[in-house]
């Protein structure tokens, strides 16, 4: 070759190098590039033919970038395990041959001989496999020379920039692309959040979520289960979309189980075998625990993916979705729950607080009146909203010594009372009972005070004493010894006296109203002043019918006599009375009487200031059985009081009888008198 026309040939080398270096710079597309560069490549060193193949490096196959000068084209071929690592030793090099060598194998190796390809240049990137530069026959069959080889290891080398440079910008571009899937996932489970967190009914939020969920992930099914601390049956909360269909689920189901397990979801399809595929018959599931302070609260499930190309399964990707709403609605949940709590022991107490005579006055530690009940309302005589947000001074601007109480129960965070007290600041003729006590937060900080204010004036007194339903004796007893009385529930050993009017109802539509209320008033006024006379504790007054226990709150030896001596006086007060009524021709008053004994629970419910007394149980329920087996005029009592009474009693014994709630039949007699 003469030297012009290696002058020639060098020249033209430059300028291909030029037009490379432009290629690199303009190109906007991988695809662009490699065409570029693949189409230079041929036309610098005479070849035919030629392929760029990108390595696509989660599936090891090999995607054709940019083709020239063949007819087969092949979307992706798998490159073998072998050729990964044979064509290592080309890495700084290129692969010539006339026959594909035995490791190349496969769907390559058909392409490689379909093509013509006779030189590969792997394109490595720091012993990282990018793709390969494929080179058919030069022009006219000559061979490669060695500048050839060298253009080609030039540009393999920028070519290799460009894929790794490739690689980066669509890394990049995945993770841009992650990070806004990401975003937008975030921002509506932040809108979710936002929506949800304002629902504090539980049945209204647990909607709520569902359709959220349901809506996300383009489920056509869903459902949504709390846990029940009763009972192993589930509570469904809400469905979606499953008809008028009714599912009982346990939390024995395997599902359930691997939730109390973890805190991690579970997708099912169809090559799963499931307890709750088969209840829900579905297969396509997603199942997420509900889960708040590591308290498993309840699960969501959805059923089916739909797509544009039918109902698909659910990925991890709808998982990772469908946990996050479901944290967020575990705590609104819970959240819910809690205000239902708070919500339920606030009317609870505003229940207690409105049903006692006692007013009950809070104070927040501004000295501010932040609470009062209807009583208290009563005994201040000012309205609701005349109390609240005004300070104690101005409520008890006459009364120094009710603001002295007030000072020192601050001072010294103990409770201090009085009793017999005049309460200017209501009326002049206004006397009450106070007792003052301290607030205190969780952290044991004072944040305030409570009163107590009871109205002992003339006609409250009068009241508040018909309402304990105790003898004065009962009264005086527990005054003079308080320890005898006991807060709260306990199990003790009482005797139950029931008696009830026979025919009352009927005899009462020949009355007129005004007759009715009379005669009811002096039934009970010569009954209680017997029951009182014994000392007995009158627990309730049930239209015509009076409970009396003897043994409750206070205790004898003779409790159950006392009872039997009661209630036959009772029977002979009644005969006299009905004498009286038949001179006044007025139709007799005919009373049946029943007695047990046992033990029941007893509960007291109050301060010593005003009491209220009950008891529960089987005993109770029982005496009051024998009371309606009991005739007019007759006092029917159970085995127990028989073997209990100390004095003689003349006790008949009767034939066993059946009683609702008993199995067996039980031994009665009736008290004669």
């Amino acid at each position: 070759m003469s030297t012009n026309q290696d002058t020639g040939q060098f020249e033209y080398y430059l300028s291909s190098l030029d037009e490379l270096g432009e290629i690199l710079i303009e190109a906007d597309k991988i695809e662009s590039v490699s065409s570029g560069i693949l189409r230079l490549t041929l036309g610098t060193i005479m070849a035919s033919s030629g392929t760029i193949f990108l390595l696509e490096q989660k599936s090891s196959e090999i995607r054709e970038l940019s083709s020239i000068g063949l007819k087969n084209y092949s979307p992706s071929i798998a490159l073998s395990e072998s050729f990964m690592l044979n064509i290592k030793v080309y890495q700084y090099g290129h692969l010539d041959y006339d026959e594909p060598p035995d490791w190349i194998m496969g769907g390559l190796k058909e392409y490689l001989i379909k093509s013509k390809i006779k030189t590969i240049v792997p394109l490595f990137h720091k012993n990282n496999l990018l793709g390969l530069l494929c080179i058919g026959e030069k022009f006219m069959s000559e061979k490669f020379s060695d500048i050839d080889y060298k253009i080609l290891e030039i540009i393999s080398n920028h070519l290799t920039k460009a894929l790794y440079n490739y690689e980066l910008i669509r890394d990049v571009e995945q993770k841009k692309k992650e990070l806004n899937i990401k975003l937008l996932e975030l921002e509506t489970l932040f809108d979710i959040g936002v929506a949800i967190s304002s629902v504090l009914d539980i049945n209204d939020l647990s909607h709520e979520v569902l359709l959220r969920a349901v809506g996300i992930l383009n489920a056509s099914k869903g459902m949504f289960v709390l846990n029940n601390d009763n009972s192993p049956i589930l509570e469904i909360l809400s469905m979606f979309n499953w008809g008028d269909k009714d599912f009982l689920l346990s939390n024995k189901i395997d599902v359930f189980k691997q939730m109390q397990k973890g805190n991690r979801g579970i997708i099912l399809t169809k090559d799963h075998s499931t307890d709750i595929q088969k209840k829900l018959n579905e297969q396509n599931l997603i199942v997420v625990p509900l889960r708040a302070k590591q308290n498993l609260l309840g699960c969501m499930i959805l059923c089916d993916k739909e797509t544009r190309d039918g109902v698909e399964p659910f990925k991890e990707l709808d998982l990772d979705i469908l946990s996050s709403l479901s944290n967020q609605a575990a705590v609104a949940m819970d959240n819910a729950k809690l205000f239902k709590e708070i919500t339920e022991a606030k009317q609870f107490n505003e229940s207690i607080l409105g049903s006692i005579a006692t007013g009950v006055i809070t104070i927040n530690s501004l000295g501010e009146v932040d609470s009062i009940n209807k009583a208290g309302e009563s005994i201040l005589r000012l309205d609701h909203n005349d109390i609240l947000d005004n300070h104690y001074m101005f409520l008890f601007e006459k009364d120094k010594e009710i603001i002295d109480l007030i000072n020192k129960t601050e001072e010294s965070k103990k409770i201090h009372s009085e009793i017999n007290i005049p309460f200017l600041s209501a009326s002049d003729d206004t006397i009450i009972n106070i007792s003052i006590a301290p607030r205190f937060d969780i952290n044991d900080n004072a944040e305030g005070l409570v009163m107590a204010i009871e109205d002992i004036s003339d006609i409250n007194k009068v009241k508040n004493t018909f309402k304990r339903y105790v003898s004065k004796q009962v009264v005086d007893n527990l005054l003079d010894d308080d320890t005898k009385l006991k807060l709260g529930g306990e199990d003790r050993e009482v005797t139950i006296l029931f008696t009830d009017i026979r025919g009352f109802t009927a005899m009462s539509e020949k009355m007129e109203p005004e007759k009715v209320v009379l005669t009811l008033n002096e039934y009970f006024s010569e009954m209680i002043d017997i029951v009182f006379k014994y000392n007995g504790t009158l627990d309730k007054i049930i239209g015509d019918e009076l409970m009396i226990v003897f043994g409750a709150p206070l205790s004898s030896k003779d409790d159950t006599d006392r009872a039997l001596i009661t209630a036959i006086e009772m029977q002979k007060k009644i005969i006299e009375l009905n004498k009286l009524r038949k001179k006044r021709n007025e139709p007799p008053i005919l009373v049946g009487a029943g007695i047990n004994k046992g033990r029941v629970v007893s509960g007291n419910i109050g301060s010593r200031d005003m009491m209220d007394y009950t008891v529960v149980g089987d005993t109770v329920n029982l005496g009051a059985r024998l009371c309606s087996a009991a005739s007019a005029g007759e006092i029917i009592v159970s085995g127990q009081v028989k073997d209990s009474a100390v004095n003689d009693f003349n006790f008949k014994e009767l034939k066993p009888i059946l009683v609702k709630g008993k199995k067996d039949k039980i031994d009665v007699y009736r008290v004669k008198y």
